[in-house]
């Protein structure tokens, strides 16, 4: 009786500690090129946003695409192949639920995602996935798609962007292709991220030297905005937008404007912990 006491203690006490463990653990970050992350949540989901493998230049060669097989959800901006990449073969092989622009829905029912595992979105659309709030956002830019029986470009819907809450308080906000506008005051305002995550890759996207405005925008009502990723440029091959387009130009900018925020460049592959203000490691 006093051992059935003392486990049945020992239960109730593992049932507090565990869900406080993960409340205080951090979040983890792996970059693999172009708007390519992954996130590890602290209960152990895995979220991937714009996976990116095939024709990605800057994926590692030695990770294999059929070897992605734990992944719980994932994020899809816009109809680009950059943006939605690979999703489609990763949802299949995976069982992973893609968050989508609605109209995006259709593609992936055409390439033979399970229509159990889309959802359709769109901006100001909210929810909850493996424990991720998510908050859906404008991003201005544009999207579509081609299939091989459909060489015209099909209407994508409008290229959305995400703001992320882990179970932990932790939350970043994923830009996607925005350009430059004033959202990006009302999102920090609203939402207050504690690490954005901004394309830098001119052309069709911000430059760096709008890349920061953005940020500073981001700071308005949010002194929480802790980090700057930079994202939507290349590594291995020049940005569309020239060899200006980068994050050490990025980085500089940010000093320019005197903001006292860090800026993280990612190496690829490599994983990095995100505390709960927002502080990587």
């Amino acid at each position: 009786m006093r051992f059935r006491r003392q486990a049945a203690f020992l239960c109730a006490l593992a049932l507090l500690i565990i869900p406080a463990l993960a409340l205080a653990a951090d979040v983890e970050m792996t970059f693999y090129g172009n708007q390519h992350f992954k996130f590890v949540t602290p209960g152990g989901k895995v979220i991937l946003v714009n996976p990116w493998v095939k024709g990605n230049p800057d994926w590692p060669k030695d990770m294999k695409l059929e070897d992605i097989k734990k992944v719980d959800a994932i994020f899809v901006s816009g109809g680009h192949g950059d943006d939605m990449g690979t999703a489609d073969e990763i949802a299949k092989q995976s069982g992973a639920t893609i968050i989508t622009p609605f109209e995006l829905g259709g593609y992936f029912q055409q390439v033979g995602v399970p229509g159990p595992q889309i959802f359709g979105s769109a901006a100001g659309g909210q929810g909850t996935i493996a424990g991720v709030k998510y908050q859906i956002v404008h991003t201005f830019h544009a999207t579509g798609y081609t299939l091989p029986n459909l060489p015209v470009r099909q209407y994508g819907g409008i290229n959305q962007g995400y703001i992320l809450t882990f179970e932990n308080g932790l939350k970043v906000y994923f830009a996607s292709s925005s350009p430059l506008t004033m959202e990006f005051q009302l999102f920090g305002s609203r939402y207050k991220p504690h690490v954005a995550l901004l394309p830098i890759g001119g052309r069709f996207l911000m430059h760096p030297d709008d890349a920061a405005y953005a940020a500073k925008l981001l700071m308005t009502d949010n002194p929480g905005l802790k980090t700057l990723v930079p994202q939507h440029h290349r590594i291995n091959t020049p940005s569309p937008g020239g060899p200006g387009a980068n994050p050490e130009a990025f980085e500089a900018e940010v000093k320019k404007l005197g903001l006292p925020l860090k800026v993280l460049n990612p190496k690829i592959g490599q994983a990095y912990t995100i505390s709960t203000t927002g502080e990587v490691k």
